[in-house]
């Protein structure tokens, strides 16, 4: 067997290492994406808690603003009724219908107050059990991305000695196609077509491929081609 044949056969297993790295490296990713989708629905419950947490402020402010415009007008009822004068009586009155209106508006004010009490009290549990299950899951993740790292170095140190078997020019060709086609840079021949985008090969070129002398790569794909 040649030299570049023999190149060719370490070149196999060097992909396979390679085909390893990119498998690992799609369940760090597709774990990432996990954690973070977590992490987002874990922020959408805190940020509804926040939500709640300000409607429930406003209510409160309000009640306030309504309790000192109250006491306000009793105060001002005291006094036009202190006049003794038929005006003042008169005045009196149109302030004391006033304060029924706003003692009407405090009573649906204290019933939204109470809701929205509720209202965040059920945010604030929702997003703390959702804390919960987030840790979990951004644990239980971690521990699958060090294990895929762990892998991957694993991979990288036996992938150094497959690499010490290929000649250099057909080893800078690999690295350089695996860029575009992560562990899947060299492929088979299958009949007359590429393995790998399944373009119909001329016969010469089949003839040369299956010689296993020299580079040759997919016209369509530029992939490595071997039998």
């Amino acid at each position: 067997m040649s030299e570049f044949a023999e190149s060719l056969d370490s070149l196999w297993a060097v992909q396979k290492h390679d085909r390893a790295i990119v498998r690992a490296q799609e369940t760090i990713d597709k774990t990432n994406r996990d954690t973070a989708a977590s992490l987002a629905k874990l922020e959408a419950r805190q940020a509804k808690l926040a939500e709640r947490q300000e409607e429930l402020r406003k209510l409160h402010n309000e009640h306030k603003e309504l309790e000192g415009e109250l006491h306000r007008l009793d105060e001002r009822v005291k006094q036009l009724e202190g006049q003794g004068t038929e005006a003042g009586m008169d005045a009196a009155a149109k302030q004391r219908a006033k304060i029924d209106e706003l003692e009407m508006k405090g009573l649906d004010l204290i019933a939204a107050v109470a809701t929205a009490e509720q209202n965040v009290e059920a945010a604030r549990a929702e997003a703390e059990a959702y804390r919960t299950t987030h840790e979990a899951t951004a644990a239980a993740n971690g521990e699958v991305i060090k294990s895929a790292e762990a892998v991957i170095a694993a991979e990288y140190k036996t992938r150094a000695e497959s690499v010490a078997n290929v000649v250099p020019e057909l080893l800078q060709v690999y690295e350089e196609v695996n860029t575009r086609h992560p562990g899947k840079a060299l492929c088979h021949l299958e009949g007359e077509f590429c393995g790998g985008c399944q373009s119909e090969l001329n016969t010469q070129l089949q003839m040369q491929i299956r010689a296993r002398k020299e580079i040759l790569r997919c016209r369509n794909c530029t992939r490595i081609l071997d039998v």
